[in-house]
């Protein structure tokens, strides 16, 4: 397995809000990307504090004592969050809120573990497909799966970028998490939505498609993504199996 993680600024924003980290832990691999939310108060502490607590959890935990991994990850976000909430109010209540998109890659039983919370997402590309495997916690689909919103309509809604979903922004939060096959050759993107607001699906995979290492894979997306306007913070995680 190689990786590589790049996070840039952006074109307009003053800080970088968005955070990343990851652990190893014998044939395990934790990962995991948030994104602060901008329309809440420090929003880069709580992206970083839920990476931070996310991977002491993980690296303080009984990894024996799990059937499945996606446990685990559930149980560190949920403490992140619940540090978080904790901190919010004890800061005079204000709100704090960040995305998170969590991988746990189980080597030795070729599988994927895979955990989120808001819109940052994450997608596979496999025998030249690329495929989202996170569905965003947005506003948009929440109409969109009611019936309220048609896809035409979702395309122009105003509230687009609005999420449903968030760590520290409540205290109770029910993460969505999933697992999937692990092949080898696989290429895994974590993205926050830096990335996705300014670059199609298609656009994204032709990256991906042109460039095999996981750098070079980071930095064209992280480029193009700038010159379409780098609206926002943007952070990439790309994992070659």
């Amino acid at each position: 397995m190689k990786f590589s993680t790049i996070t840039n600024i952006g074109k307009i924003r003053s800080e970088n809000e968005d955070s990343f980290s990851n652990i190893s832990l014998g044939d395990l691999d934790f990962f995991i990307v948030a994104d602060g939310m901008g329309g809440h108060s420090k929003g880069d502490l709580a992206s970083k504090l839920a990476s931070k607590l996310f991977i002491k959890y993980i690296k303080e935990a009984d990894l024996s004592a799990y059937d499945s991994y996606i446990n685990l990850q559930e149980e560190a976000i949920l403490y992140a969050n619940e540090e978080i909430y904790k901190l919010s109010l004890e800061e005079g209540d204000i709100r704090m809120g960040t995305t998170v998109v969590c991988l746990c890659l189980d080597h030795k039983n070729k599988v994927y573990y895979l955990t989120h919370l808001g819109d940052s997402r994450a997608y596979i590309y496999r025998n030249d497909s690329l495929s989202q495997l996170t569905r965003d916690h947005s506003l948009v689909n929440d109409l969109l799966d009611s019936g309220s919103l048609t896809e035409d309509e979702a395309e122009n809604f105003i509230n687009k970028s609005a999420i449903t979903r968030a760590v520290g922004t409540e205290e109770k939060i029910n993460p969505d998490s999933k697992s999937l096959p692990m092949e080898e050759g696989d290429i895994v993107l974590m993205v926050t939505d830096g990335l996705t607001n300014e670059l199609t699906d298609d656009k994204i995979k032709d990256i991906v498609k042109a460039n095999k290492d996981p750098y070079q894979i980071s930095t064209k997306l992280i480029e193009a993504a700038i010159d379409h306007g780098g609206r926002d913070n943007i952070t990439v995680t790309t994992i070659l199996l």
